[in-house]
């Protein structure tokens, strides 16, 4: 009873394993979502110092309008 339960093949390979490389990656679905919210994200922040808003008092930013409009 001195034999071993595996066969040595399958202990070289078990053993040769942990020594690969480990490589982390998302699925691509993720990398959508995230460029997608990203993008997002940007087009909101250009468009918050760009766009121009027309009040009573001119044109204004449309940042410094949300801004204004919030302290009323």
């Amino acid at each position: 009873m001195t034999q071993n339960l595996y066969r040595q093949e399958a202990l070289d390979h078990q053993n040769r394993r942990l020594f690969g490389e480990v490589i982390l990656r998302s699925p691509p679905k993720v990398w959508w979502v995230l460029f997608l919210l990203l993008a997002l994200i940007i087009i909101g922040g250009v468009l918050l110092f760009v766009v121009e808003v027309q009040t009573a008092d001119g044109p204004a930013r449309l940042f410094d309008w949300l801004l204004n409009r919030s302290s009323n």
